[in-house]
């Protein structure tokens, strides 16, 4: 159930329905725990969605949660993601996902 509400998420989000790919999105984490793959992936499409929102003191504060993460490979995502977000609109990037 949890990975079709993340995919239904995801195409929200990527269809630019931010509002309700972040609901499904905070759903989904909210009901997985690490080190669960639904749990970070929901996650760090969370961080894209609130970016993209315009969200980005969310997008901040949710990133460096997952920079402190015991995954390595969601840690340095994470990592490299905080400077990207930080980034003045105008000179805005492109948040990869792994």
């Amino acid at each position: 159930m949890s990975q079709e509400m993340l995919e239904a998420a995801i195409d929200a989000v990527r269809d630019g329905q931010f509002q309700a790919g972040i609901n499904g999105l905070q759903r989904v984490a909210s009901q997985v725990r690490p080190p669960d793959k639904l749990y970070y992936s929901a996650n760090i499409w969370l961080v894209r969605a609130y970016k993209e929102s315009g969200q980005l003191p969310a997008a901040i504060r949710l990133c460096r949660q997952l920079a402190t993460s015991s995954h390595p490979k969601v840690q340095v995502w994470a990592q490299q993601a905080l400077p990207v977000l930080r980034q003045p609109s105008s000179v805005s990037g492109h948040l990869e996902l792994f």
